[in-house]
């Protein structure tokens, strides 16, 4: 209980530290890496900070290989959680450019390095410390399905002060809308995690799918259409997962080392 509760201060914490160290953005590409980097891979470097101290080099090892090793029998999990979030981003883009909230869709020329950005970026940076690291933990504790919930929610909670740093694209984004979809979107995730034998392969393929598909624009960020659909869709299967779980028990995770 202890590790748990001072990872999660330290998620928490060392965030605000980097933001007052990091030197803010002066407009370029990478003057933002370096300033946007730090915060996002924070959860993993803290993880991999917490595993050596525990367990030393060798236990580190064998946890990255326990987190990011692909199951026998995952590759469905792996395709639906790569498919969902394309399938929710392009129905919302859809709606939000019903509504008239459309934007223009990204240059062919920029899609390369927008692909590039969202692969060292959240979907790499967060996941191990996240749903490889604090997840399994929270799990042995209160349950999987509990877990995912509760890694839901403090991931929401985790991207308030992004909403107010005017060089991120928070800044334009609803946040009473966007909180609840990154809260959905979250318990999604824990069971991809889950079902995937406790995998963050299954993870990172739906932060990298859902983050691409974002990128590829089409849809203005502050959009409440955009982003309530976004919502709507993971808020049902969030909570059709969660019910389901209830006769039927999650595949158990593999036990961290």
């Amino acid at each position: 209980m202890s590790e748990v509760a001072l990872f999660v201060a330290a998620l928490f914490v060392v965030p605000w530290i980097i933001g007052l160290v990091v030197p803010s953005p002066s407009g370029s590409l990478s003057s933002f890496l370096a300033a946007f980097l730090p915060l996002v891979w924070s959860p993993t470097i803290l993880a991999i900070g917490f595993v050596v101290v525990r367990n030393g080099p060798h236990g580190l090892r064998n946890e990255l290989a326990a987190r990011l090793a692909y199951r026998r029998g995952s590759a469905p999990w792996l395709l639906f959680a790569g498919v969902m979030p394309i399938l929710a981003v392009t129905t919302a883009v859809f709606s939000a450019r019903a509504v008239g909230s459309g934007a223009p869709f990204i240059e062919l020329t920029a899609l390369m390095q927008a692909i590039i950005l969202q692969f060292i970026t959240g979907a790499v940076g967060e996941e191990p410390g996240w749903r490889g690291f604090l997840l399994p933990r929270l799990g042995q504790l209160t349950g999987t399905t509990a877990a995912s919930w509760i890694m839901g929610g403090l991931w929401s909670l985790w991207h308030v002060p992004a909403f107010y740093d005017p060089t991120l694209p928070h800044y334009l984004m609803p946040m009473l809308i966007v909180l609840p979809f990154v809260l959905f979107f979250g318990v999604f995730m824990g069971f991809m995690f889950n079902q995937a034998g406790g995998s963050v392969l299954a993870t990172m393929v739906a932060h990298l799918s859902l983050n691409i598909m974002t990128a590829l624009g089409g849809a203005s960020l502050s959009s409440s259409m955009f982003w309530g659909v976004l919502a709507l869709v993971f808020g049902v299967i969030a909570i059709s997962m969660t019910l389901k779980s209830r006769t039927h028990p999650l595949q158990r995770q593999q036990e961290y080392v």
